[in-house]
């Protein structure tokens, strides 16, 4: 095979040197896809060794190391036996790509520019599986996501999903080779029922004229590849969205609302999409939206109910829980008429229908809620009263949401006056982070309440400037406290709850916002506001580190 292969190869040098490469493509094999746990670079028709020789035309390649916290870092590549190879750095749940340039090459009428892409997921668990999320990286990309019963494969250009891409699958339990086009979703779904490492392939054309190194090209073709290993693909798992699957805006952008997943299906009540700074009863939303993680294709009305900005909501049992937050009773053009509310509701996804529960003590907005066990907590806020007086919480609740009868229970008084801050769960206990102070304005300063002991203890500071602390949001992923900020900074509460870790950077920074968990790697970020671009349509999925040592 070998020898047939060097042949063809010398027979095609004399046409074109670069149509060596055809019928070949590049692959990554990394960690146990390769035998030495090195990154190997392969040109070959699957992921595997072929004829070194070929390797000449990659020479000058850039094999990179994605993290999980998206940095890229270059690695020194060496040519070895049958690959070139490199070693990682030492980071856990790392993608690894390439995107090269090959050259041009003659195919009847048609000379075209080719350029291979290509990326590594070295694991198996399809729980780290994940897209790289940044197009100057690795424009063409394949994102898998386990789904209920076949592997989800979601090819992405430029980072949106692409239509009418061929792909092609090869590896275990496949005689010839598996082959299917791409949607309008850009997926493709395949029966992948064998444990071992699949080589995956897309293609797409480009009718680009141009130059490469002094050649003319009429055209440009792009392939990529994925190595992808299953330990078990007969197991059923069930699907989530995918952190590089394209999420349809949520238009318009909205502030100050409530957001919680349920059953892989995101779900968003009120908010404020008016003008910024200036609160009416036109710029208040009344819609539950929901969107189908699963299938992503368009927002959806689940339901409607009072206006309402500055809540809180929390999913429990399969429901969706709204609490509180302030109706505007002014017109645009009208002086703001805020008042604070104390409604609590939950709404029933298998009925659609809303249920009246046991008010708040008394009118609440801009605090913040979570669960856990069965407890739902409500920590912060103030209570707008018109051009009454604007009174600060110093108070907090909790309600059983498992007893037949919910009752509101006073919590020790914390001690502190904030709003806009987050509420989230480190290791069970209820961590309150930052917020606005009703006296010294904004602050990073976190408090901790321990439901064992009752009491409330200082946490530690977030990194970073004070405005950090404001409108960010908390959520606990995989038995970690992260914290999306201001600034645009994820940040993990440390094992020993002594600091911040700092996990890298969103895309779009932003705050009064909410960031929900996925899984146990991923996070989703929705709407918000940036001070200099405004509100934000875009949902952006983020992965979240694991390790919080703290050291």
């Amino acid at each position: 095979m070998r020898i047939r292969r060097l042949v063809l190869g010398l027979l095609l040098m004399v046409v074109s040197a670069p149509a060596t490469s055809w019928g070949h493509f590049v692959w990554i094999a990394s960690g146990s896809q390769a035998k030495d746990g090195k990154v190997h670079v392969y040109f070959a028709e699957a992921v595997e060794p072929d004829d070194p020789d070929l390797l000449n035309k990659l020479a000058t390649l850039k094999l990179w190391q994605v993290s999980q916290d998206g940095k890229a870092t270059e690695l020194k590549t060496t040519k070895d036996a049958d690959s070139l190879v490199a070693d990682a750095t030492e980071s856990s749940n790392s993608i690894f790509t390439v995107s090269h340039n090959y050259g041009i090459l003659a195919r009847g009428d048609e000379t075209f520019l080719l350029k291979y892409h290509a990326k590594s997921l070295p694991s198996s668990d399809p729980k780290s599986w994940r897209g790289v999320g940044n197009a100057a990286v690795l424009p063409f990309e394949i994102v898998p996501s386990p789904g209920s019963e076949k592997t989800v494969l979601t090819v992405l250009w430029q980072g949106k999903p692409l239509e009418g891409s061929v792909v092609t699958v090869t590896g275990p339990g496949i005689e010839k080779k598996l082959e299917s086009t791409t949607d309008a979703k850009g997926v493709v779904e395949f029966d992948l029922k064998s444990a071992g490492l699949y080589s995956i392939r897309a293609k797409h054309s480009e009718a680009i004229k141009g130059e490469h190194e002094g050649k003319a090209y009429t055209s440009v073709r792009h392939y990529t590849t994925l190595a992808l290993t299953r330990a078990d693909a007969g197991d059923k798992v069930s699907s989530t969205a995918s952190p590089s699957v394209a999420l349809p805006p949520l238009d318009p952008g909205v502030t100050s609302f409530g957001a919680a997943i349920i059953d892989n299906t995101l779900y968003v009540y009120g908010g404020h999409f008016g003008k910024p700074h200036h609160y009416s009863k036109d710029g208040q939303s009344a819609n539950l939206m929901k969107l189908d993680l699963s299938h992503p294709s368009k927002w959806e009305v689940a339901s409607t109910g009072p206006k309402r900005t500055g809540l809180a909501a929390v999913a429990h049992g399969g429901k969706f829980y709204r609490i509180g937050g302030f109706e505007a009773r002014n017109a645009e053009a009208d002086k703001q008429s805020l008042w604070s509310m104390s409604d609590f509701a939950r709404f029933d996804p298998k009925t659609n229908q809303w249920e009246t529960l046991p008010s708040l003590p008394e009118g609440r907005s801009s605090h913040d809620a979570l669960v856990i066990g069965n407890i739902l907590y409500v920590v912060g806020g103030w209570e707008l009263q018109g051009e009454g007086e604007t009174k600060w919480h110093d108070t907090a609740y909790t309600v059983d949401l498992s007893a037949d009868q919910l009752e509101w229970k006073s919590l020790p008084q914390p001690p502190f006056q904030r709003r806009a801050l987050a509420l989230g769960e480190w290791q069970g206990k209820v961590v309150a982070v930052g917020g606005m102070q009703s006296a010294g304005g904004t602050t990073t300063a976190t408090a901790i309440y321990d439901p064992q002991t009752q009491a409330w203890t200082a946490g530690p500071k977030l990194n970073g400037e004070d405005m950090d602390g404001f409108g960010s949001s908390a959520f606990l992923c995989a038995d970690k406290l992260c914290v999306t900020t201001f600034s645009g900074s994820i940040q993990i509460l440390s094992d020993d709850g002594s600091k911040w870790v700092n996990a890298g950077k969103v895309a779009h920074p932003r705050f009064f916002h909410r960031m929900l968990p996925l899984n146990g790697t991923q996070a989703l970020i929705v709407g918000g506001a940036n001070m200099k671009t405004g509100k934000i349509i875009e949902l952006e999925t983020i992965p979240v580190s694991l390790s919080a040592s703290g050291d």
